[in-house]
């Protein structure tokens, strides 16, 4: 296997263990992420095919329309994935919904049929570029309106979304879409530019994780799961606080005389107080969701709070009084 087919080929069998290890998820009714996997599959599948060999004008014509058409579908996906977990308070969103899919529709059937926006192809070192015709910049417009849209969409999400789940998903699809939507943004200004650019050869990688990331994102636990490798999240820092009581608890010294006695009764309460804290933050502070989610009584969850509430203000005032201590020490002569 030449060199330069490893990134394709990995790529590609990286999208087949994710269909078989999450097929479930991808067979859900979320129509969007299944065409962003048929999208990304089919455009990979291609550019092996364009590396592996040398074929006929037609067939390579066939193959370079066959990959637009691929890609055509992936910004699509994309967007409609950002517009879905962002939920957008347009007035007309179905409207603009029917738009998208009926301009979606307008660009397949040209790109396929009209020599106005691929005219033909040449060699590019290892694979195919097009010669743009003179309506290619329609293409190019949709590519970076599409993306850059979809990255608005996700930031907006974060910012202004109530529902926390809603938010963790954007995030997500946000730090995933990062490097792929980058390398693609690239590469379509580079090409405007009139400077040919391979890089699409190893953007298939970008594109695998960016699939990974939102498939594996689909269930609420992994999402979690997958929060708690992202630093400055919520996830992150309630992740930490129960590792540091945990790895407090296990640290048994082999001298008995110099182990510190732990004190079970105050960490239980002080692990409790970080998941019923945790959880209720999650819900906006919605008691009785949280006794739902945790499977306790609205009782338990609100004497917890309130004895968490206790703590924070214990540490407060403590940290004002040891602020005014180091005051006073420099103040004195």
């Amino acid at each position: 296997m030449e060199l330069i087919l490893i990134p394709s080929f990995v790529a590609i069998c990286l999208k087949l263990a994710i269909f078989f290890r999450y097929q479930h998820s991808l067979t859900r009714n979320n129509i969007a992420l299944c065409i962003f996997f048929v999208a990304v599959f089919l455009w990979n599948l291609i550019e092996l095919i364009f590396l592996d060999g040398n074929y006929t004008d037609q067939v390579n014509f066939f193959l370079l329309i066959c990959a637009y058409c691929s890609i055509i579908f992936l910004v699509h996906a994309f967007l409609s994935i950002a517009i879905e977990y962002s939920k957008p308070q347009w007035q007309r969103l179905e409207q603009i919904k029917l738009a998208l899919n009926l301009f979606l529709g307008y660009l397949v059937v040209s790109v396929i049929f009209d020599r106005g926006f691929i005219a033909g192809f040449e060699p590019n070192g290892f694979t195919l570029t097009k010669i743009p015709g003179d309506r290619y910049w329609i293409f190019q417009v949709y590519l970076l309106a599409g993306v850059l849209t979809a990255l608005t969409l996700l930031v907006k999400g974060i910012v202004k979304l109530r529902d926390n789940l809603d938010k963790q998903r954007c995030l997500a699809v946000l730090l995933a879409a990062v490097p792929a939507a980058a390398v693609g943004i690239f590469v379509v200004i580079s090409q405007a530019l009139g400077a040919g650019s391979t890089s699409t050869i190893f953007q298939s990688l970008g594109f695998t994780l960016m699939l990974g990331v939102l498939v594996y994102a689909e269930e609420k636990s992994r999402l979690f799961k997958l929060l708690t490798f992202i630093p400055f999240t919520r996830e992150r820092k309630l992740h930490k606080k129960i590792l540091a009581q945990i790895t407090d608890c296990i640290a048994i010294n082999d001298d008995p005389s110099t182990q510190q006695s732990i004190n079970l009764k105050q960490m239980m309460r002080e692990f409790e107080g970080l998941v019923v804290e945790h959880v209720l933050d999650y819900y906006g502070g919605n008691q009785k969701r949280t006794a739902s989610a945790l499977g306790v009584s609205e009782a338990t969850v609100s004497r917890r709070a309130r004895a968490v509430t206790a703590r924070k203000l214990e540490q407060e005032s403590s940290s004002e009084a040891g602020d005014l201590i180091q005051d006073s020490i420099r103040i004195t002569p």
